[in-house]
């Protein structure tokens, strides 16, 4: 594969230009894409028109851009034909061009998705597409439907005034639309694509939870008006530099597993921010910086492992607000390391696209890189190509150190709270639980008892006391005591928690236990009787077979907790002097 940059001047020279490369290569496939400015329409459809004379077998397709990357470097106000030449003979493009609003999304992807799926040749697509103001969330998700082999890589069309609504896209099967999508489908045996996509800029601060957003309108963050956030924490005022301040602050946005960049292009009086893209409630938002060092580590970290690749040629979809946070001058530090790799071509864009595992995100501040080969990879070359261009790691700049300080005290600081839930948890049990047996001591399950009558629940009460227990302290000490104590505890933990209804376990003092459950007297008989059976086939290894007797009393309308205790109590005291061992309730008392 060949990648051939054509810089349209005038249109004699470019007739050459693009004889010149059909002559060269006439038995391949072509593909041009065209990034133009906005105000050189016409001059772009003159060259449309040369192309399809000169070169009729050429597929094409282009959008407006902010700039253009050619070689590299930014170049404002050029008309850039990226020319992808294929050698290969299977190689096959296909190219769709749609109307694409809020009202067209559903019919479009339907149709779309259903094309892809009968052309299983497909092995990536380019899309350019017009956002304007409209919503991508449902676009997006859509097209994440497709096969997850399938990459998925383009941008958004926009203009050198940056404004979303003056943009265009057009292709080989279609007029040239403000509001549309070129989807470019390509595949071949021996055609392979490489992806990534490059952010650089690094979390500060807390988590904080949207609460409430509606498509790109961010109204609130942890429950407050979205800008006070910005006030607070950076002092950015809200005026006619806004936008440019919170260029190297902005928000990272949890979507589909990764953090995705969000940037607030002005603030309304309600204290709610216009972001570059959607933006949901319910998911979590960072506020993020950006470093040029920083920026610039990534960049060439993406770099070395695309030289790896060994790509025939690059395409970059970058971010009109990287070129804003850089400025000209120095936005092609991040851009000119691809070109010592293979031709680097691409444009500034109002939103980037690139799908990671099965999910297509649509990107904002952000760098998608595409590399494109045919056949297998030679050797990589990256230890010298990549050297130019290296960035400068000896000197740490103020806000990297700042954003480090600020990262790994904040992160201090959760380590801090959550030792310190851990031990409010700690404290919380131990003030209910009882010591030896790790059930609810006498205060807890009393006060749960006085909450039940107070709620006029329905609830019985087993009351239990274990048999002879004296002789066991007398007999084998008091350890064995409360070996046996502990035994008997697990025995009700293990059986109330297969029970049915709602149970709550205490020690109510020494050898005595009271279990609520939330049902009648029958289901708190039952489950009374099967805590007395386990237990009695339990065989201690020192003092031998224990039992229990209990009582079991059904709480009364309007009946203090109090009372319901007593009525327990006495039926617990029948079934001590009815032969122990037993489970004794109020309805088997004689009247």
């Amino acid at each position: 594969m060949k990648q051939i940059q054509l810089i349209f001047q005038d249109a004699d020279t470019f007739r050459k230009k693009i004889a010149a490369v059909r002559d060269k290569y006439p038995e391949c496939t072509a593909m041009m894409q065209f990034f133009y400015d906005k105000t050189r329409q016409k001059e772009t459809e003159q060259a449309i028109a040369i192309l399809k004379k000169e070169y009729p077998q050429a597929h094409y397709f282009g959008c407006a851009s902010n700039a253009n990357i050619e070689n590299g470097m930014i170049a404002e106000g050029s008309i850039l034909v990226v020319c992808n030449i294929f050698e290969s003979d299977d190689v096959q493009i296909e190219i769709f061009q749609y109307v694409l609003t809020d009202e067209t999304q559903k019919d479009v992807c339907d149709d779309f998705l259903a094309k892809v799926a009968e052309r299983p040749w497909v092995k990536g697509i380019e899309l350019l597409i017009t956002i304007r103001d409209m919503s991508t969330t449902y676009f997006c998700d859509r097209l994440s439907e497709m096969d997850e082999k399938i990459q998925i890589f383009g941008g958004s069309s926009f203009n050198k005034n940056l404004d979303r609504n003056d943009v265009g896209v057009f292709s080989e099967k279609g007029d040239f639309l403000d509001a549309g999508v070129v989807f470019v489908l390509i595949g071949g045996e021996k055609l392979h694509i490489w992806t990534s996509y490059i952010t650089g800029w690094k979390p500060l601060g807390q988590k904080m939870l949207i609460t409430r957003a509606e498509a790109n309108r961010l109204y609130e963050l942890g429950g407050e008006p979205a800008y006070d956030t910005y006030y607070r924490y950076l002092q950015i005022d809200n005026d006619e530099f806004f936008y440019h301040n919170t260029l190297e602050f902005p928000i990272f946005y949890e979507r589909n597993g990764i953090n995705i960049l969000r940037v607030p292009s002005r603030c309304m009086d309600d204290g709610s921010l216009i972001m570059t893209s959607d933006m949901a409630t319910g998911s979590m938002a960072q506020i993020s910086y950006g470093d040029p060092q920083t920026i610039l580590k990534s960049v060439f970290h993406e770099a070395e492992r695309l030289s790896d690749f060994v790509p025939d040629g690059i395409l970059i979809f970058d971010c009109a607000s990287r070129r804003s946070f850089w400025g000209s001058e120095d936005i092609n530090r991040e851009s000119l390391p691809f070109q010592t790799i293979a031709d680097t071509a691409g444009f500034y864009t109002a939103g980037e696209f690139h799908r990671m595992g099965k999910s297509l995100n649509q990107h904002n501040v952000t760098m998608v890189i595409v590399g494109l080969r045919e056949d297998e990879a030679g050797d990589s070359n990256k230890s010298k190509l990549l050297k130019k261009y290296h960035y400068n790691n000896e000197h740490v700049s103020m806000v990297r150190r700042l954003a480090n300080f600020i990262d790994v005290a904040s992160r201090e600081l959760d380590e801090t709270n959550r030792k310190l839930e851990a031990v409010n948890q700690k404290l919380m049990k131990m003030a209910v639980t009882d010591e030896l047996t790790g059930i609810f001591n006498r205060r807890e399950i009393q006060h749960r008892i006085t909450e039940a009558a107070g709620k006029q629940e329905q609830f019985s009460l087993i009351m239990m006391d274990l048999d002879n227990f004296k002789k066991v302290n007398d007999t084998f000490g008091h350890d064995e005591g409360d070996n046996v104590l502990k035994g008997f505890s697990s025995v009700l933990k293990s059986v109330t928690e297969q029970a049915a209804s709602e149970v709550s376990v205490g020690r109510w003092g020494g050898e005595e236990f009271m279990i609520i459950v939330k049902a009648g007297i029958q289901e708190a008989a039952a489950l009374s009787e099967s805590i007395r059976k386990n237990f009695s086939e339990m065989q201690f290894p020192v003092s031998g077979v224990h039992t229990v007797s209990c009582g079991v009393a059904v709480a009364h309308e309007k009946e203090s907790a109090d009372s319901v205790c007593i009525r327990a109590d006495h039926v617990l005291y029948l079934a001590k002097h009815q032969g122990r061992n037993c489970t004794r309730t109020e309805e088997q008392i004689p009247e």
